[in-house]
């Protein structure tokens, strides 16, 4: 096992010395084993050890936060520490590294002098921050590093659907399509809008499917420089650029082989990389950048939009063949606020996930915050959501996280929310996108059935027989009338109307019924 680790971690060693080397500082870097898997100068010989759990560092792993500590034979903060009598350092500073959002290492950097306390002061927030980009970008590229360190990129406990919390009628549906899907070698193309959550449901069906125990390779196609980007998916052989490095490295296709390939964000790959991409998917062979050598792979390729990769294909923004290539299984992944009842359950998921990263016992969620929180719209989905809990985690007072702690938050949310322009494809209840191409390559638009009492959502198209429907403020005043004002009549309402809680706070404010019904919308 620590042959294995050390392999994969070569390439953090070399850049920990390589940083020594610059600034004069020791460096060595744990995984959430507690193992030794970097080191440099007095601590390169640690490479493989298992360092103490009572240290700073060991600390900074399991608190998430960062340390600096002068004299640590005479410093409080290091009095439980058993290396204290013998410990040689003037002064340490210890960080945690977060890799897609959590902690799967920590490094620290020691200052044996006083000349090395003042590099230290200056330059060791940097270095822990170039640590973590690099293995960032490095585990992007090779799953294995990324096992190296702990885990799987997720919550450890957490694996296939359990990666995908909520239990509305939308989230439900998608993952009985990711049940049915997931055993095939089938290409997927999940579309949604920013912050719902593709990753985790490609990860999902990496995990249900056969390859599981193989690679799972994520890129970014739109956070990749387009001038790299082709090297990145493809690789490259020695000398085919400046800079490059030397043997040549194999591209991300190479590195997921047998296991699944994400392409998140594949609506911003160039026009030109897209037709090679079509003839790498075509003939599952690659050919590396300077290269005359094709090599064969065998990767499921799941894919990632934030648009309708439909309408970019018919306004020759994205190539059809590719769309074609790409949406043989197309999956939607609902917004947030098509998800009636997850808020709640996402809420109470993340206020635990922090708590615990913090060592702490989750505090209890005020009411009044659970109904703010169920009554925002979330236009970041539960992305958005899940920096609010972190912030009021992070910053509350008290034993409970309560809506004083976010309300800043949420009225500085709901002022910029006017300038957000959801989805137009946006389905009314979180089914498949509505935009598909034809044969014939029209754009069909699949049109959106209204709420029981034809209340649509924004931007979905009115049946034709929607004039004989009541009007959408009677319908409210109706529902209202028979439902009452308290949380669960909202909810009865919402229920009725077929819309979410969110879209009924927003109507009732629009038609002016706040006094007529006294609902307290905050």
């Amino acid at each position: 096992m620590v042959l294995g680790v050390l392999d994969a971690c070569h390439e953090l060693q070399r850049l920990v010395k390589i940083l020594t080397r610059l600034i004069g500082i020791d460096l060595f870097v744990i995984n959430s084993e507690y193992l030794c898997v970097a080191g440099s100068g007095a601590y390169e010989s640690a490479v493989g050890c298992v360092s103490p759990r009572d240290t700073a560092i060991g600390y900074s792993l399991v608190s998430g936060r960062a340390t600096m500590v002068a004299n640590p034979r005479d410093n409080d903060t290091c009095h439980e520490c058993s290396q204290r009598l013998t410990c040689r350092d003037l002064s340490n500073y210890t960080a945690p590294i977060t890799v897609r959002d959590r902690v799967v290492a920590a490094v620290q950097a020691v200052a044996f002098n006083k000349e090395q306390c003042v590099i230290l002061k200056e330059k060791a927030p940097d270095i822990a921050e170039t640590i973590t980009l690099f293995l960032v970008q490095t585990c992007e590229a090779n799953a294995r590093m990324l096992t190296a360190l702990g885990g799987s990129g997720d919550e450890p406990e957490t694996a296939g659907l359990e990666r995908l919390v909520g239990e509305s009628s939308a989230m439900r549906a998608l993952k009985d399509d990711i049940i049915r899907c997931a055993p095939l070698d089938s290409t997927v193309l999940l579309q949604g809008e920013s912050g719902t959550g593709k990753e985790l449901a490609a990860q999902a069906i990496h995990d249900l499917s056969l390859r599981a125990s193989e690679p799972f390779v994520a890129v970014n196609c739109g956070a990749i420089p387009e001038s790299i980007i082709e090297s990145e998916l493809f690789g490259y052989t020695s000398g085919t650029f400046t800079g490059a490095q030397k043997g040549g490295k194999p591209g991300l296709f190479e590195h997921a082989d047998g296991g699944t390939l994400f392409l998140d964000e594949i609506a911003e790959l160039p026009l030109a990389l897209q037709v090679k991409l079509l003839r790498v998917l075509q003939e599952r062979k690659v050919m590396r950048l300077g290269g005359r050598k094709e090599h064969e792979f065998d990767v499921r390729i799941i894919a990632a939009a934030n648009v309708d990769l439909a309408e970019r294909a018919r306004s020759g923004k994205f190539r059809q063949d590719l769309y074609y290539r790409l949406s043989v299984i197309p999956l939607h992944v609902p917004s947030l606020r098509h998800r009636e009842g997850d808020v709640e359950l996402l809420v109470n998921h993340f206020v635990r996930l922090y708590a615990r990263r913090r060592g702490e016992t989750p505090p209890p969620v005020a009411p009044e915050l659970m109904r703010r929180f169920i009554e925002y719209s979330w236009p970041g989905n539960v992305r958005e959501l899940k920096n609010f809990v972190e912030y009021g985690i992070n910053l509350r007072k008290g034993r409970s996280l309560n809506l004083a702690t976010l309300a800043e938050r949420f009225n500085a949310a709901d002022n910029s929310l006017g300038r957000h322009n959801f989805a137009p494809w946006e389905p009314l209840n979180g089914g498949h996108c509505p935009s598909t191409i034809s044969p014939g390559g029209a754009v069909v638009h699949q049109p959106e059935a209204p709420g029981r009492h034809g209340i649509p959502v924004s931007g979905a198209r009115p049946r034709n027989d929607w004039d004989k429907e009541v009007s959408e403020q009677e319908a409210l005043i109706q529902a209202l009338s028979r439902h009452g004002a308290t949380l669960d009549g909202k909810k009865r309402v919402a229920q009725e109307l077929g819309i979410s809680v969110a879209t009924l706070y927003r109507k009732i404010k629009k038609y002016g019924l706040l006094e007529a019904y006294r609902y307290d919308v905050g």
